[in-house]
């Protein structure tokens, strides 16, 4: 079966969640308390392979619980499953109404029970004493209204007494909230027909037990889709709950481990251990039975042969996990050891770079628990819990974000065996390229738990993953680029490609086709950007507006091997003003059209001519506008609509452009190539 669905109700802070979609990898994110690990327990226990069932005192809803809990068998946890071909045929088989069936909804309740309802919907009523004591009253009637064939009146009569006294008799007897059983009503035909020796008597009573019939028929049909609900029970997959991930030992004392596996075997620290020896046939009884000896030094050949065959075991389950998990960790190139001094195994590591061996439990937390969450998943996904979903609460918080990136790789694999439904918080766990596979759980109004299906909630903090998330794919993107040209904001990518187009399109040497222009919101996050390219080694260049820098960036941008005219560029140095921006290299009569069309009452010509000198010493014209549009219009000043509809306008009648603007930009873009 394969769950498309699922509804969780009456769980803690929980009151409903309404019909959540699922498909294979299923994630959950949302901030703390907002109820994921509610939500993935509540589910686990619809069928847990832990044998947990609910428990109303601690999972009912605190605030309701005295009011509501007796009131009714409460349902929690609800999956609507689709039916693979086999179980579509052999639910069909085992109840005739379930032939056109398809899928399955399945909730359970505090109680423990279940309740299932077939789609297409299905159903038969089960035969209550009520409808027992009708079919008798039928009975009865039908009895009493008997005509005997000629001459048979007499022998007739003392049939009709005798079936008459019993059926009033039976009929008295059925308790009203008692149960029917086909048994009972079988021993009524059966005693009706007993009645009859001769053909005619026959002919006449058969007609008596009609209704008596139909209700054995109703008994089997309802008999049989009880049957097809226990079929569904003992064929829902296994729940399977993780919210523990427990680390190998490097050094694992055989005898104590054997002991104590058989005696306590769900202990959870034997768990990923046992799993080590699983992944690898290594059969720990026999390498038990093989001695303790730490060389062969004795001349008995038993216990050489016993020591050879034990080394070989090891030196080929120690190439096999270096091959299986060279496949998945795609980090270093690890490789293991796997050693028997004495009594002890231990796991002995190494990698590509550092070749000497240093035992597991030396190396870093991620590693050790990367490898014992791989074993213990790859083991558990395809042995016991086969078919099965796994329900892993904040997996992988110990790794590296590379590692918790190979982890949901790894979960997007062993998915297509078992569905898996994972929480997190981690920005590195969310897959932008499926989105609609994740699922945000939030605190609504009402201070309940609810779960985003068409729609995401206004909550930022839980979104704050997700943003995170799309940060990280931008950076990524940015840094795994070629060549890079950093600038301060949106509008001077729209008006350097407007130029570059203008430029081209005129014959004239635009900016080099390798070259990306970078917005990076403001010059204050130009210091990390540029940390980030530098560790990188990508070729970048940085053009900046002289005003409004924030203060000691251009004192650190030196340190970065990025100064003035070795990868650092100021607009101020193609146009005769110290503050100068983008907006400075066009002429004013050009910019001042576009601000125009924008504040059509703004009185531009409060911004005097001044002299060249004057000028040197003054802001760019696009901050002179804003101060204007602020003190004369009290509002804040758009520059990205201006940047916007003169970019349209470049692009629109490039022929419109000055010849010092050309010449202007020329030389930007020409220094550009020469410093990239």
């Amino acid at each position: 079966m394969q769950l498309a669905e699922f509804r969780v109700q009456n769980y803690k802070i929980i009151e409903d969640t309404g019909w959540v979609p699922v498909q294979n990898l299923t994630t959950f994110v949302g901030k703390n308390e907002s109820g994921k690990s509610a939500i993935f327990r509540a589910l686990s226990k619809l069928n847990p392979s832990d044998g947990e069932g609910y428990d109303g005192l601690k999972e009912f809803p605190r605030q309701r619980y005295a009011a509501e809990i007796t009131r009714t068998d409460w349902p929690v946890a609800s999956g609507r499953f689709v039916l693979t071909p086999d179980e579509q045929r052999d639910i069909a088989a085992i109840s005739e109404l379930c032939n056109e069936v398809r899928s399955v909804e399945v909730t359970r309740h505090y109680t423990g029970t279940y309740s299932i309802t077939y789609h297409p919907d299905v159903g038969v009523d089960l035969v209550t004493p009520p409808d027992l004591i009708y079919a008798i009253e039928s009975a009865i009637e039908h009895i009493r209204n008997l005509i005997a064939p000629e001459g048979k009146g007499e022998e007739l009569g003392r049939i009709k007494e005798g079936l008459l006294a019993f059926l009033e008799e039976q009929k008295g007897a059925i308790p009203v909230d008692g149960q029917v059983h086909k048994r009972h009503i079988a021993d009524l035909i059966n005693a009706i027909k007993s009645r009859a020796n001769e053909p005619w008597q026959h002919d006449i009573l058969d007609p008596v037990t009609e209704p008596m019939y139909r209700l054995v028929r109703q008994i089997e049909i309802f008999e049989g889709l009880m049957a097809a609900n226990r079929y569904v029970i003992e064929h829902l997959p296994k729940f399977v709950y993780f919210d523990q991930y427990n680390v190998i030992e490097s050094a694992i004392h055989i005898p104590t481990f054997i002991a104590t596996l058989k005696s306590h075997p769900d202990t959870p620290g034997l768990r990923a251990t046992h799993c080590l020896f699983r992944h690898v046939n290594l059969d720990l009884d026999q390498l038990d039975r093989l001695g303790s000896h730490k060389n062969a030094v004795d001349d008995n050949p038993i216990i050489r042969r016993q020591v050879d065959e034990r080394s070989i075991l090891l030196s080929t389950a120690s190439n096999l996990m270096t091959k299986k998990f060279e496949d998945w960790w795609g980090q270093r190139k690890i490789r293991f050891r796997y050693d028997i001094d004495g009594d002890y195994f231990r796991v002995w590591v190494s990698d590509d770079l550092d070749p000497s061996e240093i035992e597991l439990e030396q190396r870093s937390a991620g590693l050790q628990y990367f490898f014992s969450f791989y074993l213990v998943f790859l083991v558990e996904s395809g042995d016991a819990y086969q078919d099965s979903i796994l329900l892993l609460d904040e997996p992988g918080l110990q790794l590296h974000p590379t590692a918790q990136q190979q982890a949901t790789r790894f979960f997007e694999r062993i998915s297509h065996q078992n569905q898996i439904f994972f929480s997190t918080h981690s920005p590195f766990m969310i897959d932008l390229d499926h989105l609609d596979r994740v699922r945000t759980v939030y605190e609504g109004e009402d201070g309940t738990t609810k779960v985003s299906v068409s729609e995401w909630p206004a909550d930022r903090d839980s979104l704050f993953p997700l943003e995170a998330a799309l940060a990280t794919r931008i950076a990524d993107r940015t840094l795994s680029g070629g060549k890079q040209l950093v600038v301060e904001d949106t509008h001077d990518l729209w008006l350097l490609q407007a130029m570059n187009y203008v430029l081209r399109s005129r014959g004239k040497t635009g900016l080099s086709p390798d070259i990306r222009i970078t917005p990076t919101g403001g010059a204050a996050n130009l210091i990390p950007l540029a940390l980030m390219m530098t560790a990188h080694k990508k070729p970048a260049a940085v053009l900046l507006s002289g005003h409004n820098i924030p203060q000691g960036v251009l004192e650190k941008l030196p340190s970065m091997h990025i100064r003035e005219g070795s990868g650092l560029l100021l607009y101020s140095s193609f146009v005769n003003r110290q503050g100068a921006g983008i907006e400075d290299l066009f002429s004013p009569e050009f910019y001042y059209r576009c601000v125009k069309d924008i504040y059509p009452d703004l009185p531009l010509g409060q911004i005097s001519e001044k002299s060249p000198v004057e000028r040197n010493e003054e802001r760019g014209i696009a901050h002179q506008i804003a101060d204007l549009v602020e003190r004369r219009q009290g509002e804040h000043f758009e520059r990205w609509r201006v940047a916007e509809l003169l970019s349209d306008r470049i692009c629109e009648s490039p022929q419109n452009l000055d010849d010092e603007t050309i010449d202007r930009f020329s030389r930007l873009f020409d220094e550009i190539n020469r410093l990239i």
